[in-house]
């Protein structure tokens, strides 16, 4: 069985715009495919602290020094929450825009999975390669305004690019998109927000069933 992996980052929950469209487009996964859900409420989860610890550990990887047993300790409780990304056939990210970036949970988790060694590795004449194998991703933005491209307010957009870098350079991620833009302009901008997602839900959905058959 093929398994999603759903980050989620609202603590709205019921009343988020993106948990809502993930849930959405999830049902219609399940509905068209064999698909386990592993949710990670970035809200009710312990997170590893960065630490002193893990960070000597990371620059020890980046510099080819064995780990003291302690740094081992807490290298592998960063392992146990990469692999369980890495398990994932595909990862659904609903992130909404919290001045002008991303959740702090979500921050504390990306630092946390993003890791040398583990999830990408780095060279003066490559930059960054991801170690994982190559997977879907969804990532549902939400924002009061539109900072998509082609809105004007690119240079604004402190969430859309750096997911996309994130996913696409160090976790192996092919990323799609379903943005909810202008949902502070009333109800109108909502409805043709959501009208526009059931649209890529489906197109998704379809297509994945076919690539993963």
């Amino acid at each position: 069985m093929k398994k999603i992996l759903f980050i989620e980052s609202s603590p709205r929950k019921d009343r988020s715009i993106t948990s809502d469209v993930a849930a959405q487009l999830m049902d219609k996964l399940t509905k068209v495919g064999e698909f386990e859900i592993d949710t990670i409420d970035l809200w009710n989860v312990e997170l590893p602290h960065m630490s002193g610890t893990n960070l000597a550990a990371k620059y020890a990887i980046f510099e080819g020094k064995q780990l003291s047993q302690e740094q081992e300790k807490h290298w592998a409780e960063l392992n146990r929450h990469t692999q369980r990304f890495s398990q994932a056939d595909i990862v659904v990210v609903a992130a909404p825009t919290w001045n002008w970036g991303v959740p702090y949970v979500l921050k504390h988790y990306i630092d946390v999975v993003t890791q040398p060694g583990l999830t990408f590795s780095w060279s003066p004449e490559t930059g960054y390669t991801s170690l994982l194998n190559p997977k879907k991703a969804v990532l549902i933005t939400s924002s009061g305004g539109d900072y998509t491209q082609g809105s004007g307010n690119e240079d604004e957009d402190f969430v859309i690019k750096y997911m996309q870098l994130w996913l696409g350079t160090c976790m192996g991620c092919d990323v799609d998109m379903i943005n909810m833009t202008l949902s502070a302009a009333g109800q109108e901008f909502v409805d043709a927000s959501y009208k526009a997602a059931k649209q890529k839900i489906a197109d998704f959905a379809e297509s994945y069933a076919v690539e993963m058959a």
